[in-house]
């Protein structure tokens, strides 16, 4: 697994030659005893203030890196820039100043399209309808009524990646986050879901990779809903949705949601979710914030028969886990490849707002409790026919140490 955040230490130097020397030194050390590979280094925008405005590259030796700016759920302002590697306790400097690298690839990517022209009747295409254009507004609101299988939104909602693999979300009321296999490090999306609408299926067709999970009602990959005490109940009942791209960037992608009166026993709840992946990551970082208490936030991934589960749930650590390997991918490409096709999904959250680990008939769950109305958590898939395969049980849990030991030892800025 690569492509969280740096495990190290930032310390800031220097501020009294800012003014002379026009740039900002930072130093970074990997403070653990471990190589750390394609991860993203966070500055606050406040110290990048002290620079003229404009753009921002940093700088370590041969290396030179572009600086993007983001916003996390609660709108703290962010300067990021990704680094190469990181040998074990290395320290490297780098410094922080004005310029451009147009020359670095686009590694993440996050869009949203849906047809015009045609006959649609309330955004709803006939399945058979081939007269209308796709576009790419990377923003709708729709009605809660909205459902399924309207073929109108390419691939049924928004979807976003990295180089390592790539997600979408339904819109409708079914709300499901499904996965996106990749067999190349390149960026798939704008091809996804345009040549025959749902050929992504179809392990034969889609050179680039496959939708290689099934989802039906379960939680599919990190899905957001409430727990009962019975079942997981996902976003479905509520008066509308607004979803946008908030970044699309080479370092890191966003998407924004916004769910409208989510009708919870009665009771109707306004609440935000933001999606973010970074370079080299396989895993998606979820914020979750809601206008009033719910108690029962819920996530977690599909249950699969012949899969084996594994639980760390330590109060002594800030996250803890759960996580499923084996033959689970979707019944096409097994039935296809006639090969074992082994699948690995985990759930990462904050140990501190786990109530409860838990399944239903569908799913495996992870209840959690918000801090003042927020919460945060990571889902990850690994799959065998990634182009960077994951192919024993052994790899997977190489995958979900590295994600765990990252996320135990945060960015330190001094």
């Amino acid at each position: 697994m690569k492509g969280f955040w740096l495990i190290a230490t930032l310390a800031l130097f220097s501020f009294a030659s800012v003014a002379q020397n026009k740039s900002i030194r930072l130093v970074l050390e990997n403070k653990t005893s471990q190589q750390v590979n394609d991860y993203v280094a966070e500055i606050p925008a406040s110290i990048l203030k002290k620079l003229s405005i404009g753009e921002y590259i940093a700088q370590s030796g041969n290396e030179t890196v572009p600086i993007e700016f983001v916003t996390d759920l609660k709108g703290n302002l962010k300067g990021i820039f990704p680094v190469a590697s990181f040998n074990p306790r290395e320290i490297k400097k780098f410094e922080i100043k004005r310029g451009t690298i147009p020359q670095y690839p686009k590694r993440t990517y996050a869009e949203l399209s849906h047809r015009i022209g045609g006959n649609p009747v309330d955004l709803r295409y006939d399945k058979n309808d081939t007269v209308f254009t796709w576009v790419k507004p990377n923003y709708m609101k729709l009605p809660g009524s909205f459902r399924d299988h309207a073929y109108y939104i390419k691939y049924e909602g928004a979807g976003w990646e990295s180089d390592m693999t790539a997600f979408r979300f339904y819109l409708d009321q079914r709300n499901g986050i499904d996965v996106f296999g990749k067999k190349t490090p390149g960026i798939i999306l704008p091809q996804v879901g345009i040549d025959g609408y749902a050929n992504y299926h179809k392990p034969a067709v889609s050179h680039w990779g496959v939708d290689n999970m099934s989802v039906g009602a379960s939680l599919g990959m990190g899905s957001v809903a409430y727990w009962d005490g019975q079942k997981a109940i996902r976003v479905e009942e509520r008066d509308s949705v607004e979803c946008f791209v908030q970044a699309d960037g080479k370092i890191r992608s966003q998407i924004m949601t916004t769910y409208f009166g989510w009708n919870i026993n009665g009771t109707k709840y306004d609440l935000k979710s933001l999606i973010s992946i970074d370079v080299g990551s396989r895993a998606s970082r979820m914020e979750l914030q809601v206008d009033k208490n719910i108690p029962n936030i819920a996530t977690g991934f599909v249950k699969k028969a012949n899969t084996e589960l594994f639980i760390k749930n330590e109060k002594d650590c800030e996250w803890s886990y759960i996580a499923t390997w084996g033959k689970q991918s979707h019944e096409d490409i097994i039935n296809y490849q006639q090969e074992s096709n082994m699948m690995g999904l985990a759930v990462f959250a904050r140990t501190r707002q786990i109530k409860e680990i838990t399944s239903d008939n569908l799913s495996h769950i992870i209840v959690l409790e918000p801090i003042n109305n927020y919460v945060e958590y990571y889902f990850m898939p690994a799959w065998e026919f990634d182009w960077k395969a994951v192919t024993t049980k052994a790899d997977f849990h190489a995958c979900i140490d590295e994600v765990l030991t990252r996320l135990n030892n945060p960015i330190i800025i001094k």
